[in-house]
């Protein structure tokens, strides 16, 4: 039984459109009550990073235990993308929650992790590109 989301959830699970050169969406879901998955689709850049700081960090203040972002519909993904999930990870650190970055089969995301690799504590699905 998924909960139903409280009204600061409610403003997050709507589609956010950023311009300036590119677009992202955001879903928040919460599968379980101490349990925050972060959906991203479209692109991650200089001009939608802010955003998605926003979301991570109210999600990750929320007092959760778990926190999942889901990257697998992004379809770029910049330093300023990596850095988001950066800050995040040393929030969650700070909060004693839990941070998992799912790089599904974002060629994006997995050719900058591939690049730059990183300590994510449970960065999962990610290959070399070939």
């Amino acid at each position: 039984m998924v909960p139903q989301p409280r009204s600061a959830d409610r403003e997050l699970t709507t589609t956010d459109w950023l311009n300036a050169g590119g677009h992202m969406s955001l879903r928040v879901l919460r599968p379980g009550l101490h349990t925050v998955i972060v959906e991203v689709t479209g692109e991650i850049d200089l001009s939608t990073a802010r955003r998605l700081d926003e979301v991570l960090q109210a999600r990750i203040r929320s007092q959760v235990d778990e926190v999942v972002i889901d990257l697998s519909a992004v379809t770029f993904f910049s330093v300023a993308g990596l850095n988001s999930l950066l800050r995040a990870q040393l929030l969650a650190d700070t909060a004693g929650a839990h941070l998992t970055v799912d790089a599904g089969q974002s060629r994006a995301v997995r050719r900058l992790f591939t690049l730059l690799p990183t300590d994510f504590d449970g960065v999962s699905n990610v290959r070399p590109v070939r």
